[in-house]
């Protein structure tokens, strides 16, 4: 049962992928958007790798920041497990790599050491994609309210919705979790009550891991927390200024910090769709619809080399680093992927 239940959401998420892909291309033809990725100023494409680098750095210490509270890491291991953790996000289907760090960082190092808590590490990544989230959606509201007429075309409702929609939905979780960590009783009173007439075995073990996993929340202060911020803001706009870098390599000039956010934010929320391994098809698709409110040519070969010039990027050099970090001998997948992400308390919680 379970093997047809992981066939099927390959199959799912390989079908979601197709799709995209074919919304991408269908008014394209591929040896254009093949000489537009080959005739690109390489000046370009070298300097968007190496801020994307720079992007993984900040990604990297801004989520130590979160892990602070659970024990020493050192840089050399955060590092390696988020190099790691990244690629699999890649590699994986459906995004299910996001389970991929806080399992591996929770890991003892190689060397010797004590290990984090499961559920600590996978309620840093919790906070950390809610901050995000919201983030990314203020960030669309607030850019597309300032370029008022400058954004047009067929995508615009769409990604004036997207952009509430997501700023509400992660303000909401926001909300949630801040509850349930002030109101701890009540939140796992709730989660029994909601659940005992269905399974009382059922009820007890989500109880317990809730239990521990609210425990494990922490969400800084002082200047732990306006450093996590500032990395937060810093990793955004490098990553929308990355977009602005490489853009002009296909022709796509005139591209204001506003509308870097606003493509940034289409882009963003389009990954948020499950798809294949890699995000392929709707990182593409969602990239040239940012584009295309700003361009006439978002969709057109040169856009389609842009978008699929951004995704190649990102895989290669997300994909690269974690090889890197794996032939070193640095991390390890034995056993990753049948591991409970967030268990490793639950017993002593429930009891």
């Amino acid at each position: 049962m379970r093997n047809l239940k992981v066939l099927v959401r390959t199959v799912l998420s390989l079908a979601m992928s197709a799709l995209f892909v074919w919304l991408s291309l269908r008014k394209t033809d591929v040896r254009a958007v093949a000489r537009a990725m080959l005739d690109a100023d390489p000046r370009r494409v070298a300097a968007y790798v190496v801020m994307f680098l720079a992007i993984h750095v900040l990604r990297t210490v801004r989520w130590g920041i979160l892990l602070r509270p659970l024990g020493h890491v050192s840089f050399k291991r955060l590092n390696s497990a988020s190099a790691v953790g990244w690629m699999l996000l890649m590699l994986l289907p459906l995004r299910l790599g996001e389970f991929a760090r806080p399992l591996l960082i929770a890991r003892p190092p190689p060397g010797g050491g004590a290990p984090l808590r499961r559920s600590g590490a996978l309620a840093s990544v919790v906070v950390e994609r809610i901050v995000d989230g919201i983030a990314i959606g203020v960030l669309g509201i607030v850019s597309l309210r300032l370029l008022g007429a400058s954004a047009s075309g067929r995508y615009v409702e769409f990604a004036k919705s997207a952009s509430v929609l997501v700023a509400l939905g992660f303000f909401a979780l926001c909300v949630v979790l801040l509850l349930a960590v002030f109101f701890r009783e009540r939140a796992l009173a709730l989660a029994d009550r909601l659940l005992r007439p269905l399974s009382p075995r059922v009820a007890n073990r989500v109880q317990g891991m809730l239990d521990t996993f609210i425990s494990a929340v922490h969400v800084g202060s002082g200047w732990s927390l306006l450093a996590f911020f500032v990395l937060t803001a810093l990793y955004w706009t490098v990553t929308a200024w990355a977009l602005g870098v490489l853009a002009p390599a296909f022709g796509f000039v005139g591209l204001t910090p506003l509308m870097l956010a606003v493509i940034l934010t289409i882009q963003v929320v389009g990954v948020m769709v499950p798809a294949g391994p890699g995000m392929v098809g709707t990182m593409q698709f969602f990239t040239q619809a940012g584009l295309s409110l700003f361009s006439s040519d978002g969709f057109s070969a040169h856009g389609a080399g842009f978008a699929n010039t951004v995704w190649l990027l990102q895989f290669g050099v997300q994909v690269g680093l974690g090889m890197i970090f794996l032939l070193a001998g640095h991390v390890s997948l034995k056993g990753l992927l049948g591991a409970a992400p967030a268990d490793d308390e639950a017993p002593a919680a429930a009891s």
